[in-house]
């Protein structure tokens, strides 16, 4: 029988002293009014991976604001990342959301008569962050609240970057096209995302500064986004 990890029973003991990071509901409700989960965490009940990595695709590759103790650039194939979700509690507000970056899945978004089949598979770069088995729980517990806007837990297989690294099971936050705040009218139209983006605010911000952030790390590690670049080509002077 495989013996627990330190991780694992971190976890376990955590959840009897603080239920927040438990795993969220398999089935979550949404509260429309101020535009998250009922909750107010992600959703999402899968498995943990262990050791914890966390692949970040948006804020998380500038702004991760939790401990770690390794990243890594890497790559996840199958999957696209899209601003198509709509931001009422970091980029905007209820009355006027703003929009931030999802990565969904090929196969969900053909499901959704949003992508053809026989396309070549999406990639998306984003940076993966290894957590400390103590911090663990209270990485989690702090992240569940973050991506309460839609944004449930998802386990994918990340291909580093650097030549001859094993790839990772990572834990990433993905806003499906099932949650309600996803926008596949924003995905078909550029432009129009590229206006809401423009003219958005929030809590955490300027929505603009939110796609010209995650440009400029793109630029930095050296890798093109074809979606990300047609934005920034769209989107208005200040």
């Amino acid at each position: 029988r495989k013996k627990p990890t330190l991780a694992r029973f971190a976890a376990w003991l955590y959840s009897f002293v603080q239920p927040s990071a438990e795993a969220p509901a398999a089935a979550p409700r949404w509260d429309a009014a101020a535009g998250v989960w009922l909750g107010n965490r992600a959703a999402g009940g899968v498995e943990v991976p262990d050791p914890l990595w966390i692949f970040g695709y948006g804020s998380l590759c500038w702004r991760p604001d939790f401990p770690h103790e390794e990243t890594l650039v890497g790559r996840c194939s199958g999957w696209g990342r899209y601003f198509a979700q709509r931001s009422c509690d970091h980029r905007g507000t209820p009355s006027s959301p703003g929009l931030v970056a999802t990565m969904i899945s090929d196969a969900q978004l053909e499901a959704k008569g949003l992508r053809e089949p026989g396309e070549p598979p999406s990639t998306t770069c984003g940076l993966c962050y290894r957590v400390g088995a103590d911090d663990v729980p209270r990485v989690l517990a702090n992240l569940d609240f973050r991506e309460k806007g839609g944004y449930t837990r998802e386990v994918v297989q990340v291909q580093p970057a650097r030549p001859g690294a094993p790839p990772v099971r990572a834990l990433v936050y993905s806003a499906t096209c099932d949650n309600p705040l996803f926008s596949p009218v924003m995905l078909a139209d550029p432009a129009a995302a590229a206006l809401t983006i423009a003219s958005a605010h929030g809590p955490s911000g300027a929505n603009r500064d939110y796609l010209e952030s995650l440009a400029a790390w793109l630029r930095e590690v050296g890798e093109e986004d074809a979606h990300v670049a047609a934005l920034m080509r769209l989107l208005p002077p200040r």
